[in-house]
């Protein structure tokens, strides 16, 4: 400025480039009079959704861009209107700011006051728990279905638990075995290697699904609904949830006429949502800290985030610490 004085920046991650991120400077955010100040204690990667939008996936595919909607921070500054809230409470935000130190909220966002006793490293992943939450909800699922969950990283995890929540039978597959393993530490009533010519074996043996959650983004679609690969291994009138972004869904129509399947899509948690996991997490219900696998300073970011582009299957829970 002409003056001299500077003017206050804020450090955060952007993806600079295809399958690049990098901290930049950017002005300051500040509130006004409908919204509030929060500054960042912890944020949690949501490997799927970035890694889609880093990669320039159906969610991305412009840069310079951000992602990011799972914030654990403290009210340092709110609006004359705002009402409910007051510097110093914590709050769990899923709106989209990205991983940045300070960004702004409205009462009317999601968002949701943390309360004391509740781990806040654990809250930093509320939103990829909120996702299935939001999905089981919307797939009506109950104690009556034979739920198959196709994919055993973090949203995986969660939608396997929050079907056994609602009294489902739960299958879980993947390709990792000790994914497969935590997915039964955590209540999965059976898991499946679906790498091996047993394992689909096994699943054959186990159908029909009543409801299927696709969690992993995988060319699966013909081996659950059928079609050229042979059977699927879905039930009359079962519903197929698809959870993983890509940029078109193809499937076999006759396959999925002679089923009447519903194919269901779901978008963002909503407020209720979020206060289900709150309340599903205090009671022990759903379980964030098995998931939570790497704790990383801030400064370490763009090591994760080359990761996420490079091995994605080596991560699983990561929350930075601002």
């Amino acid at each position: 400025m002409a003056d001299g004085t500077k003017t206050a920046t804020r450090r955060g991650i952007m993806f600079v480039s295809k399958g690049k991120a990098e901290f930049i400077e950017e002005p300051m955010v500040a509130c006004d009079t409908e919204s509030m100040l929060l500054q960042t204690l912890y944020s949690g990667l949501s490997n799927g959704t970035e890694r889609n939008v880093l990669l320039g996936g159906n969610y991305g595919g412009s840069w310079p861009s951000r992602c990011g909607y799972q914030c654990v921070s403290r009210v340092i500054e709110v609006g004359a209107r705002i009402s409910g809230f007051h510097a110093g409470d914590i709050v769990y935000t899923g709106t989209f700011p990205g991983h940045v130190p300070y960004h702004t909220a409205r009462e009317t966002d999601l968002i949701i006051k943390l309360p004391g006793d509740i781990d806040l490293r654990h809250a930093a992943l509320f939103g990829v728990a909120t996702v299935p939450i939001h999905d089981i909800r919307r797939a009506n699922i109950s104690i009556d279905d034979q739920v198959l969950v196709v994919g055993a990283g973090v949203v995986g995890q969660f939608a396997a638990q929050a079907a056994r929540v609602v009294g489902a039978n739960v299958t879980v597959v993947d390709l990792d075995d000790a994914r497969l393993a935590l997915a039964r530490e955590l209540g999965a009533d059976t898991i499946i290697n679906i790498g091996t010519a047993a394992g689909q074996a096994q699943l054959q043996a186990n159908k029909p699904y009543s409801t299927v959650i696709e969690c992993s983004g995988g060319d699966v679609l013909d081996m659950l609904i059928g079609g050229k690969s042979g059977a699927g291994v879905i039930g009359y009138r079962a519903r197929v949830l698809i959870i993983a972004g890509r940029q078109d869904v193809c499937y076999n129509f006759n396959a999925g006429q002679n089923t009447e399947i519903a194919v269901l899509q779901a978008g963002h948690f909503t407020q209720i949502d979020l206060e289900h996991v709150l309340r599903l997490m205090r009671k022990g219900a759903i379980r964030i800290q098995p998931l939570l696998k790497d704790l990383v300073p801030i400064a370490e970011a763009i090591r994760i985030y080359d990761q996420l582009r490079d091995q994605p299957n080596t991560l699983l829970g990561t929350v930075f610490q601002w």
